[in-house]
């Protein structure tokens, strides 16, 4: 099978399980990258992935807290993702290749809040989006209202490339973030660093609070999460479309 025949199938195999975009990475570009209890020598291209989050759970954002349709379909999305790596991977296999799914919402190190790697780095190398001020992934599609994920695989594929900035001169996410947490710089591609553009403590310190006063309330209880939302919201890109 040639490799943009299998590209297709491969995203077409997304798409049907759920996803709402896909995309391959060429890992070339992501070597280097911060890593926690992975290797990615062994592999070759990422299957990038995003689910998009519903505009009804979304918009119920407020500043006193996400509310229980966000933290409903925040948790149900990163479900689905797991679903939708587990199809990617079952078809590499059929197709004589290796793979292996990185969970879309495991935390490896909790002093630093990290998963295995970054979802948001392979799906910026597939051309998926780019990195918007709020320091998270925008989609030309859905801006910043999706959740990600991420197939590591042997397979020959047909790659995307990163995308630029397109953020201009908006600053909606810094402003009107909660908790201050986040700062204007000028990039092209990604920041120098997190740091660069995000006070790690003053984020997390909110979503700790916002975990507690889901927890709280009746019927959100098996659905809390460290969530807040606000920043996803504000953002002009991906409103009304899903």
């Amino acid at each position: 099978m040639e490799r943009r025949e299998l590209t297709e199938k491969i995203c077409g195999t997304a798409i049907s399980a759920g996803a709402s975009i896909c995309g391959i990475a060429d890992l070339r570009l992501l070597r280097g990258i911060p890593t926690c209890e992975l290797d990615l020598d062994k592999f070759k291209y990422a299957v990038a992935y995003g689910v998009a989050l519903p505009t009804s759970a979304v918009e119920s954002i407020t500043v006193e807290g996400p509310g229980r349709l966000y933290a409903w379909a925040y948790k149900t999305a990163n479900s689905l993702l797991d679903l939708i790596g587990i199809r990617i991977s079952c078809f590499v296999s059929e197709v004589g290749g290796e793979s292996l799914v990185i969970p879309s919402s495991m935390r490896v190190d909790i002093g630093n809040e990290l998963g295995h790697v970054s979802h948001k780095a392979f799906a910026l190398a597939a051309g998926l989006g780019w990195i918007g001020r709020n320091n998270l992934l925008v989609t030309p599609e859905f801006g910043p209202r999706v959740r990600l994920g991420t197939v590591l695989t042997d397979l020959e594929l047909e790659p995307g490339s990163p995308m630029m900035n397109r953020c201009g001169d908006c600053r909606l996410c810094v402003t009107s973030c909660p908790s201050h947490a986040l700062s204007f710089a000028e990039f092209e591609v990604r920041p120098s660093s997190r740091e660069a553009i995000l006070d790690l403590k003053r984020c997390s310190s909110r979503l700790k609070t916002m975990k507690e006063l889901l927890s709280k309330k009746a019927g959100a209880g098996d659905y809390a999460a460290e969530i807040c939302g606000v920043c996803i919201k504000v953002c002009p890109y991906g409103k009304k479309t899903c």
